[in-house]
């Protein structure tokens, strides 16, 4: 190439070349005029060179670094125009040593100002997005078809609960999904429609929980032909289970609506059938495995009302047996008293102790107590168990119980005040018909002993020498005495009995007493008293009652039990279980019970014809003292066998 061609092209170039040395420029060409606004090369070269940096400093900098490597490639550096307005240039120099040992540089300036706005705009773009892709709270990806993730954001990694996007990539993208078909289903439905808005998706996390979000996503087809899709997820969990809890509340009031309208009205004596039937509703409601309701007595201690059991549950086991449980039952059970729920929502993190340990025994999980409060009191509690796992109480079942507890004791309030009207208006009718039965027997008996008085004295009076009919009627005297005494025991024993006290009575010397009191009759009989009673035995009963049971229990053995060639009777006593036995038998004429059995207690029954049978009171009032210190009575007989009456109390 000649000088002239280079000339022209060192003239025609865009970029400015200039020669320089320390002191200044040597050699400028047009383009380096015009990029700085000189009238033409010769005026750049008279400026000083220092002028046309924005920073001064900047040129030395730039000789030194000359200077030390020989030259520099590539510097970005301000510069300033003639008129003052700035751009910026790429600079690159190298270093010449002539002959005469003189330094100086070529070098070249492109001007980059436009290049630099675009970069800035795309990097401000980038910024942008990156701050989007950083900040929003929405699960951002790209992924391929029939293929992986290729670009997820931050808020994704910490949605799906990932430690960083390398993870991410790693994965079957299947297995962010609940149901792992549904990513099939969904890239299908992408592909056929080019997008997909809102649709609601069950993912899971990397451990394994769940959660849902709104998807929505749009096919992108690119360069190479290869369909990826670009979607955001938005964790809407919150936002259902709001929806969940507003359907539940709906629920709800329709599930308390039915109970209440099902209980309010009802007969006292389907009550319970129903109580049962509407725990079962509240389990079924909550998903629990044991609903049931409990009474407290003064101490506490919990008794089971009413239960409803999940199919294939065990049902609850009482621990009634255990004092210290019982102690610790009471502990457990201050928040209620105070009106405050009880809540164990892990039975694991639940101290140790006696109380644990029957929780763990009827394989509880998870409990919820709910006093239930009468007068301000706590009276006992309904409660939920869930045994199968372990569950996570919302607020709305807390107040399901809460608002149920309210009910019952409306509903027990009312179903205690019909049932007291009840007992009333039956012992009005018990005692009404007693009245009649009291005025027939007291008219038969009197009616009879009086007419043998009047027969007797009018014999008397015709022959006053006969000591047989005086016998006679001293006799009848004595019978009319007796049934006056009974009809007297009757009518104290409708008195009532809560103004006296019970005592501790050993069994063994009331019976011995009784013995003594009889000692002369058994002695004329030739009666032989088996006696089996333990001599510390004791009972926490009403003196008088005990005294009179066995009395009238061993006296009408003594009457009945005894014949010709049979003559013992045989008493016992014995714990059994929380009881206590006593029982009084004989070998005497028994009792028909096919014929006499409904009647055995009734006033005025007498079933031993031919017999001295008495008033008939004596067996009534003696089953009316047993039921009232709360116990029971059972008799076994048989015809011309004898004849065996059980009486069972509280220890």
């Amino acid at each position: 190439m000649d000088f002239k061609h280079l000339k022209s092209i060192n003239q025609n170039i865009s970029e400015a070349l200039f020669r320089s040395s320390e002191e200044g420029l040597i050699y400028a060409n047009r383009a380096y005029s015009q990029m700085f606004g000189f009238a033409n090369e010769e005026e750049a070269i008279r400026t000083p060179n220092i002028l046309v940096y924005k920073n001064p400093d900047d040129r030395a900098v730039l000789i030194r670094a000359l200077i030390k490597d020989g030259h520099y490639k590539n510097q970005e550096i301000k510069f300033v125009r003639r008129d003052g307005t700035e751009f910026i240039g790429l600079v690159s120099t190298v270093l010449f040593q002539d002959r005469d040992g003189k330094v100086f540089w070529d070098g070249s300036i492109r001007d980059i100002t436009e290049q630099r706005k675009m970069i800035g705009k795309l990097l401000d773009r980038e910024q942008l997005l990156n701050s989007i892709n950083k900040n929003i709270n929405e699960a951002i990806y790209r992924s391929v078809n029939r293929g992986g993730l290729i670009y997820v954001n931050e808020e994704f990694i910490r949605m799906f609960g990932y430690r960083n996007e390398s993870e991410l990539m790693a994965l079957n993208v299947e297995d962010l999904y609940k149901n792992p078909d549904d990513r099939d289903v969904i890239g299908d439905a992408i592909v056929s429609q080019d997008s997909i808005s809102n649709q609601e998706v069950e993912f899971k996390r990397k451990d394994g929980t769940t959660f849902w979000g709104y998807l929505n996503s749009i096919k992108v087809v690119g360069s190479d032909g290869e369909i990826y899709f670009d979607g955001a997820i938005r964790d809407i969990t919150k936002e259902k289970a709001a929806d969940e809890m507003a359907q539940k509340q709906a629920e709800m009031q329709e599930l308390l609506i039915y109970i209440s309208s099902s209980l309010i009205n009802l007969p006292v004596d389907e009550i319970d059938q129903a109580t049962v039937k509407s725990l079962q509703g509240l389990g079924e409601f909550v998903g629990a495995d044991r609903t049931y309701i409990f009474g407290f007595d003064e101490n506490y201690s919990a008794d089971e009302v009413y239960s409803w059991v999940k199919k294939g549950i065990d049902p609850l086991r009482s621990g009634e047996d255990d004092a210290e449980l019982h102690k610790q039952i009471g502990e457990h059970f201050k928040g209620l008293r105070k009106g405050k729920y009880l809540l164990i929502k892990n039975l694991d993190e639940m101290q140790d102790g006696p109380l644990k340990q029957l929780y763990q025994q009827q394989k509880i999980k998870t409990l919820l107590n709910v006093p239930i409060l009468n007068n301000g009191k706590c009276v006992g509690c309904v409660g939920f168990d869930w045994v199968r796992n372990q569950h996570e109480i919302t607020e709305i079942e807390i107040l399901l119980l809460q608002l149920f507890s309210e009910m019952y004791t409306n509903i027990k309030e009312r179903s205690f005040h019909e049932h007291e009207l009840r007992k009333l208006f039956t012992k009005t009718v018990e005692q009404n018909q007693r009245l009649k039965d009291f005025s027939y027997i007291t008219s038969h008996n009197f009616r009879s002993s009086v007419a043998n008085l009047m027969g007797l004295i009018t014999i008397l009076d015709d022959d006053r020498s006969n000591d047989e009919f005086f016998v006679m009627m001293k006799e009848t005297a004595l019978k009319l005495n007796l049934a006056i005494d009974s009809i007297n025991d009757l009518l104290n024993f409708e008195k009532d009995i809560s103004a006296l006290e019970k005592e501790d009575c050993n069994i063994f010397q009331t019976i011995s007493d009784i013995l003594i009191l009889n000692k002369k009759t058994s002695k004329e009989k030739d009666i032989s008293f088996q006696v089996d009673v333990p001599k510390d035995l004791t009972i926490k009963v009403l003196p008088a009652y005990l005294q009179s049971i066995l009395h009238n229990l061993i006296t009408n053995a003594m009457k009945y039990g005894v014949t010709p060639e049979k003559r013992n009777i045989f008493i016992k006593a014995e714990k059994v279980e929380e009881l206590v036995l006593l029982s009084v038998a004989d070998e005497g004429v028994g009792i028909d019970m096919k014929r006499y059995g409904e009647k055995l207690f009734r006033l005025g029954s007498r079933f031993h014809a031919g017999m001295d049978s008495g008033h008939g009171m004596g067996l009534y009032i003696t089953k009316q003292q047993i039921e009232a210190i709360g116990g029971r009575v059972e008799v076994e007989s048989t015809v011309n066998k004898g004849t065996k009456f059980k009486v069972y109390l509280d220890a």
